[in-house]
């Protein structure tokens, strides 16, 4: 492979529940907040997908949220869809907002924490336009990147959800869209990074002035860390109040190049979380892996649980790591038609809410690390990007021989390697030019 694939759409998620048996876990109290790495994750609703918004079941919702709770998870990540939330640009649906709170409400009751994804014109494979964004006249989607109408929108959204919402004692923050660009691709919107940053800076003002002191993201994948597209790896590193990233090696061809439990399919999410903290500015800034996942399309499944075992202790191996998200709780119901397979695959429920051995190794896991907590490995050599690289398959490739050599490395660009205090400060006394591994 010369190159990593760019991601495919994905497929979806979907619906309808049943009661099923949870696993013997106790529901913790909230003082799992403190812990060193939160878990949760992306929640799916069984009944109706995220179609639920417009057909509202709060039974089945608070099903699936003892479901997710009984893994001893402390905190789900959430998907707005954009039409629904705002039909037209000067109205946001009280109702929705409502529903939000309520949402927020029914994971109080199991005391989970919640990431409320905003802008979100592409789901699961699926686009989700707001009516008032496309010219009746020519068809043409307005370019949300750079429209000023459509920009004094978002805004309203903002700040609607940030009156509904925004001191909700488990609202986490916002994040401002589930990969907007593969909404802009398929409409034929590009922007150059720094208009795309941008854009960002100006969301996350408007998230900050919505709900002071949240934890606000942008949901990205790898496209922008692996191509020049969008958003530079600068503004991804030092906007928002973390760096959240969905590192999925399913979507690229991680596994069938150098195999499911090769040393690149285990460590692929460590990777990104070194790799992420090179563009830091602030050197104690922490990444959340946001998303992350893995199906038996890609999978045998008898591999699965220990794949996901070794992936997420490969993680945590990470210092400033602030959590993992996994996607997600349950899968979709078969009988919504024209999601990707792999939808139908990628909870760690059944979509009639039976534990999965995934689900079940999770849940070990998150055992395992409250009674003890997992110590990160200090990594004092780094791997040195050189300026200007993409950092793909010529970078990807030394920095998995050096963890086959026994080093866990971190990640330092070029144009920092000769800055001492820069470099004290992140405990780095040893350099690695890509020649010399």
């Amino acid at each position: 492979m010369s190159e990593f694939a760019r991601r495919q759409f994905l497929g979806a998620v979907t619906l309808l529940g049943a009661s099923a048996a949870v696993p013997a876990v106790a529901d913790a109290a909230p003082e799992s907040r403190s812990r060193r790495v939160r878990f949760g994750l992306n929640y799916t609703p069984s009944k109706n997908w995220w179609y639920c918004w417009s057909d509202w079941d709060a039974q089945s919702i608070r099903a699936d949220l003892a479901d997710i709770r009984a893994l001893g998870m402390d905190h789900i990540r959430i998907m707005g869809l954009w039409p629904e939330l705002q039909p037209n640009a000067t109205f946001v649906r009280p109702e929705m907002v409502d529903r939000v709170r309520e949402l927020l409400d029914l994971a109080g009751e199991r005391h989970l924490d919640v990431e409320v994804t905003v802008l979100n014109g592409a789901v699961s494979g699926f686009l989700f336009v707001p009516p008032w964004m496309i010219n009746n006249g020519t068809g043409k989607v307005a370019n949300f990147f750079t429209d000023p109408d459509t920009l004094a929108a978002t805004q309203r959204l903002f700040a609607a959800l940030g009156k509904g919402i925004g001191r909700h004692p488990r609202f986490l923050g916002f994040d401002l869209s589930n990969e907007i660009y593969w909404f802009a691709q398929p409409l034929g919107i590009d922007v150059a990074p720094a208009v795309g940053d941008g854009w960002l800076r100006t969301m996350f003002a408007d998230a900050e002035a919505a709900a002071p002191g949240r934890l606000h993201v942008a949901g990205i994948d790898h496209f922008p860390w692996l191509n020049d597209d969008y958003f530079s790896r600068d503004a991804l590193g030092s906007t928002g109040s973390v760096s959240a990233n969905h590192t999925w090696a399913g979507w690229v061809d991680i596994f069938a190049t150098y195999g499911p439990m090769s040393t690149p399919s285990l460590h692929y999410s460590e990777y990104f979380i070194e790799l992420i903290k090179a563009f830091h500015t602030d050197p104690h800034r922490q990444v959340w892996i946001e998303e992350t996942g893995i199906s038996s399309v890609w999978m045998d499944p008898k591999l699965i649980p220990q794949w996901t075992q070794q992936s997420i202790r490969n993680m945590v191996s990470c210092e400033d790591l602030w959590g993992v998200t996994w996607w997600c709780s349950h899968e979709v119901n078969r009988g919504l038609a024209g999601f990707n397979v792999l939808e139908y695959d990628l909870g760690v429920y059944t979509n009639d809410r039976r534990l999965k051995p995934i689900g079940a190794t999770i849940a070990d896991l998150v055992r395992e690390y409250d009674h003890n907590p997992p110590t990160p490995i200090h990594r004092s050599a780094a791997l040195v990007l050189p300026t200007g690289m993409v950092p793909s398959i010529p970078f990807f490739e030394p920095f998995m021989r050096l963890i086959d050599k026994g080093v866990r490395p971190a990640v330092v660009k070029a144009s920092r390697a000769t800055d001492k205090a820069y470099l004290e400060a992140r405990g780095i006394d040893k350099l690695i030019q890509l020649d010399e591994v």
